[in-house]
């Protein structure tokens, strides 16, 4: 049976530019996604040693226990951040079937979509330490 050709507009110039930016941006996506979480790793890390620097200064001594846990809280989110982070960075030993496209398309689309789901969970959680962490340095002082 012959190739059936379909008949359609003439394609622009720079088609095959972007055509090339789209399997280029393929290849790269998943590597990005690991430096995105590298650099979110450090973030945490810089984060977190700045606060415990603060909370250290003020040793809390004046508040009762469950205040004292609250200041816990952004500790833990930026904790449970980081494992993500580091999920995203481990790799995984997955079995691929190298012979088949489609398979191998669709292991690195759902590891992609995985470890970008956990990138953004990450920077939900960061997100929330931060603010969490404001309103209880903003309330501390203002005691």
């Amino acid at each position: 049976m012959p190739e059936k050709i379909y008949s359609s507009a003439p394609g622009d110039p720079d088609d095959d530019f972007w055509l090339q930016e789209g399997k280029r941006l393929v290849t790269e996506s998943l590597a990005s996604v690991r430096h995105a979480a590298n650099s979110l790793t450090a973030s945490l890390g810089v984060l977190q040693s700045f606060y415990l620097g603060i909370i250290g200064f003020d040793k809390l001594t004046d508040l009762g226990a469950a205040a004292k846990a609250l200041f816990l809280l952004p500790m833990a989110l930026w904790l449970i951040a980081l494992y993500l982070c580091l999920a995203i960075i481990m790799t995984k030993k997955f079995p691929v079937f190298t012979n088949a496209p489609s398979d191998i398309r669709d292991k690195i689309m759902q590891l992609v979509m995985q470890k970008q789901n956990q990138l953004q969970w990450a920077f939900g959680l960061l997100a929330a330490g931060l603010l969490a962490a404001s309103i209880l340095l903003y309330w501390r002082l203002n005691l």
